[in-house]
């Protein structure tokens, strides 16, 4: 295990902006991640565990502890379950079921990120989420280095969450629980969701993902809810867009340095190519105070900040 000092955090992640980590790891094992926890134990520091990096955004300061990249890259098949490391990417999974004829992934065709990172954030698209394949998780406890396995009704998922996202500990590994399905319909409605995603997202510029989480119809008074009562859409609930919201309170191609939000797809924030995390959380922060008063709704960001 090689323990690298003040690694820029920019190059890992999607959005290309943030500042140094303290000490950096790339952890190819089990035993490298399980040494990595005990010598951030040893000098009293904390630990983040960097996956694909996106859906995150890492503070211009970085981060004053250990940085973990996960590179631990493991998968396979059997009968309809699907084995996979954290670290692998959750496209490649994607891919394995539909080569496998496995039944049960589709909707995530063209979600960026790795597993863990999915299954952390119960990651979720066209009335699809992480929870409904998830069969177990196995994690490392950062304050005991012990592994801990649960059922997915002990993973404390719900919208966009779950028990990874409050607790100490490092998401190592998944068992998915899929069906037998048609091939050839498998293989169609992947290519459908990516071609969707590509055509509707915007992709030539760095980007995290969505920003902020879609919001509940209960969340939202009657008053306000008759401005977007067409674009309600079930996700896996009745929900409204974040993107509807943002682009009803005038905020498309609003702009904060290099952060702006995108014309195409007003749920994500492009950096234009000279943005730094600051002008991001600022734009976050502004998009937030003007749908408040425009709206009196409570956007919740998704994406997840490193400080």
């Amino acid at each position: 295990m090689i323990v690298q000092e003040n690694v820029s955090l920019a190059p890992f992640t999607t959005f290309r902006v943030g500042g140094d980590a303290r000490y950096f790891v790339s952890a190819s094992t089990e035993e490298e991640l399980i040494q990595a926890i005990k010598l951030a134990q040893e000098r009293k520091i904390e630990v983040f565990v960097l996956g694909g990096g996106s859906n995150l955004i890492v503070s211009d300061n970085g981060f004053d502890g250990l940085v973990v990249k996960m590179d631990v890259k493991q998968y396979r098949a059997e009968k309809t379950d699907i084995f996979t490391q954290a670290a692998v990417p959750f496209a490649q999974i994607v891919n394995l079921a539909a080569e496998k004829s496995l039944a049960g992934l589709e909707w995530a065709g063209g979600i960026p990120g790795t597993v863990g990172g999915a299954v952390r954030g119960n990651a979720g698209a066209f009335g699809g989420e992480t929870k409904d394949i998830v069969k177990t998780v196995t994690s490392i406890d950062i304050k005991t280095a012990k592994k801990v396995t649960r059922k997915k009704e002990e993973c404390g998922f719900g919208y966009r969450e779950s028990i990874f996202k409050h607790n100490n500990e490092i998401i190592t590994e998944v068992v998915f629980s899929l069906t037998t399905g048609n091939k050839e319909d498998i293989i169609s409605k992947v290519r459908s969701n990516i071609q969707y995603r590509l055509e509707r997202h915007p992709h030539d510029f760095p980007s995290a993902g969505s920003v902020f989480k879609n919001v509940p119809v209960e969340n939202i008074s009657s008053a306000k809810l008759r401005y977007f009562q067409e674009s309600v859409k079930t996700d896996p609930f009745p929900v409204v867009p974040a993107a509807k919201i943002i682009a009803e309170a005038g905020l498309s191609g609003y702009r904060v340095g290099g952060a702006q939000v995108s014309p195409k797809h007003t749920n994500y924030i492009i950096n234009c190519g000279n943005a730094v995390a600051g002008d991001i959380l600022e734009l976050i922060e502004h998009i937030k105070k003007v749908v408040k008063e425009k709206f009196d709704i409570e956007l919740q960001v998704e994406q997840y900040v490193v400080k």
